[in-house]
């Protein structure tokens, strides 16, 4: 017998344990732990340095360290220095937090045995991944991606000279591949690509070594269906990491990822699928992680039918007619599989941040064939919001009214609040299905921004189903989410892996400016946060995502969509509108001296103090 819903009531009392170190802001002494952070950190000892810690190792965020390393005029090669040294402690923080979890679990019997060696041996796989990371991070972005950086300060020729050399994984079928398994090699002028098994040798065969000694042993216990397809799913991803054949590579993980696709058990393991990190060859990252099926109430057939009605709404609205698109996104929708979850041990490349939600995988050939997944952690992002210090940043740039709304759904109607979080997050995800096809990303990144107005489409793919499907209170409680989301992300202006959901933001602001919701004069930013205002958002919205909907059934370059919002300027994208443009100055000067200054004001002790 699995205890599955024991199990996620152990993980929200280790995470709710964490998240009580943010408690240390108010104290005067924070502990020989945390002292010693402080002193590996190099900055003086003061709350803005605590909280930017306390980011790191609860959140997962590195930008908050790294803000205050830049603003201390730290060079470069100090801060990379620093940040994998923080990265240690968090593995080290993480790897003895995920054990003890395991180990409580066992203690309480809470699983078969076939379930807690599979969570141990996916610990051990995590370890071996962490130190893996380690090497990826130094050879493909501080190493390669500097050097073409340097090379071609122009992302487009990179590309170019990429494809023109070969420098790049291929399908079984022999077509380029959007995304890579590998890492370049530079022997003089000279550059080869090969496989990460080839160039990471020693971490492979660990990873290999770990694998088969957790398949052994999951194969003396399985019974159930699930059971055995985990077994195939492991089997197909050890091949995946191990092979070192150029020309299999991407076939073996399309393999191990529709075998992954038919394992339906609640606890779900996420292996690597995700590539924001590298804007150049689109090497996968080494996430790993589990995430465990969550209590929630939400109607996920409900939602899907709308989002398929939302999707046919839209496509008859943009006059161009591709069945075979039609067709391959209703099937895609269909074949989803959704679920409500929360992160329960996590390693390599997911030290660095957590995910709100994914769907996953990106590979358009499996999802063809399997569909996608979609992970929602409602109830883990929820927790993680309440217990937010409130930013001094936000009271020097919102008034108190549309903070005080906003704080009011957080702490004292949970209901809107997760409605808010399933139309716009859940929405996102099955908004990323919408108007693609096999080859859309092939065709769409020629110049490398993909992903950079894709994010936009996933976000407004979701509000759009909203607006289709309007519940009159939860119109201006999404609003809000969606104003206030748009502005925060400016902060992330010079954070290369998130920066397609900086551009997202930037689209977003551009709209909100053009139908005057926004307005900024002489420092001083205006919100017409009514239903009025609401509106006219609204039908802006609508008619930019029908042209960003042709665009996509057009597979047009994703740059001539970008630039009608923003532009390159000084390696950092900026805003056309010239409003919008001073309102995102404005705010990131702002970010860069007083960004992880916490609200003193006592507003958000008074809300806690309200919740309890």
């Amino acid at each position: 017998m699995n205890n599955f819903k024991e199990i996620a009531k152990l993980i929200k009392k280790h995470k709710k344990d964490i998240n009580l170190f943010y408690k240390l802001l108010d104290l005067k002494e924070w502990g020989e732990y945390f002292e010693r952070l402080v002193q590996l950190s190099e900055l003086k000892k003061d709350k803005t340095t605590l909280l930017a810690i306390l980011k790191r190792l609860i959140d997962l965020k590195e930008e908050n360290l790294v803000q205050e390393w830049k603003k201390n005029n730290f060079k470069e090669e100090k801060i990379v220095e620093l940040k994998h040294k923080f990265y240690l402690e968090v593995k080290q923080f993480y790897e003895l937090e995920h054990q003890n979890l395991i180990n409580e679990i066992a203690d309480k019997k809470l699983l078969n045995e076939f379930y807690q060696t599979l969570i141990q041996g996916v610990h051990n796989i995590g370890v071996v991944i962490n130190a893996f990371e380690i090497s990826w991070t130094k050879e493909i972005i501080e190493k390669n991606n500097k050097i073409l950086a340097s090379q071609f300060p122009n992302l487009n020729d990179a590309i170019s000279f990429l494809q023109k050399n070969g420098l790049y994984q291929t399908t079984p079928q022999g077509e380029i591949c959007e995304r890579s398994y590998g890492i370049l090699i530079r022997i003089g002028n000279l550059w080869k690509f090969v496989p990460y098994a080839r160039f990471f040798e020693n971490e492979t065969l660990k990873l290999e070594f770990a694998f088969d000694e957790m398949i052994d042993k999951l194969k003396i216990f399985a019974k159930e269906q699930d059971e055995i397809a985990y077994i195939k799913y492991f089997e197909k991803l050890k091949a995946a990491f191990c092979e070192k054949d150029e020309s299999k590579i991407i076939g073996a993980w399309q393999e191990a990822e529709l075998a992954w696709m038919d394992v339906r058990s609640p606890l779900q393991v996420g292996h690597p699928l995700e590539y924001y990190e590298d804007h150049y060859t689109h090497a996968v990252a080494l996430e790993w992680d589990i995430r465990l099926e969550d209590e929630s109430d939400f109607n996920a057939l409900n939602f899907s039918n709308e989002i398929k009605q939302s999707f046919i709404r839209v496509y008859e609205n943009i006059n161009i007619e591709d069945e075979k698109l039609k067709k391959e996104v209703l099937n895609n929708i269909d074949k989803t599989q959704l679920y409500i979850c929360t992160p329960m041990i996590f390693y390599g490349a997911e030290l660095k941040g957590l995910f709100s939600a994914q769907v996953v995988p990106n590979d358009e050939f499996v999802s063809n064939i399997a569909g996608k997944k979609i992970f929602a952690f409602l109830n883990f992002v929820y927790e993680n919001a309440l217990t937010q210090p409130f930013m001094k940043i936000a009271s020097e740039v919102f008034d108190k009214e549309f903070l005080t709304y906003g704080r009011e759904i957080l702490f004292f109607k949970e209901d809107i609040w997760k409605r808010v979080y399933e139309i716009s997050t859940i929405g996102h995800e099955f908004g990323h299905i919408f108007f693609i096809a096999n080859d859309s990303e092939k065709k769409m990144n020629k110049s490398g921004f993909f992903k950079n107005i894709e994010e936009y489409k996933a976000t407004t793919g979701g509000l759009v189903n909203f607006f289709f499907n309007e519940e009159e209170n939860l119109k201006m409680p999404v609003f809000h989410d969606l104003i206030k989301r748009s502005i925060s992300l400016i902060a992330w202006q010079k954070v290369d892996e998130v920066q397609p959901y900086y551009t997202e933001g930037l689209i977003h602001l551009s709209l909100l400016f053009q139908s005057g919701v926004l307005s900024f004069k002489d420092n001083q930013l205006k919100i017409n946060f009514n239903l009025e205002f609401y509106e006219k958002f609204k039908l802006i919205a609508l008619n930019t995502y029908y042209e960003l909907a042709r665009h996509y059934v057009l597979k047009l370059d994703a740059k001539d969509f970008l630039n009608h919002f923003c532009n390159i300027e000084n390696e950092v994208f900026m805003p056309v509108l010239l409003e919008c443009r001073e309102f995102v100055q404005f705010y990131y000067s702002l970010y860069e001296k007083i960004g992880n200054e916490v609200d003193d004001s006592g507003e958000f002790e008074y809300y806690k103090s309200k919740k309890c």
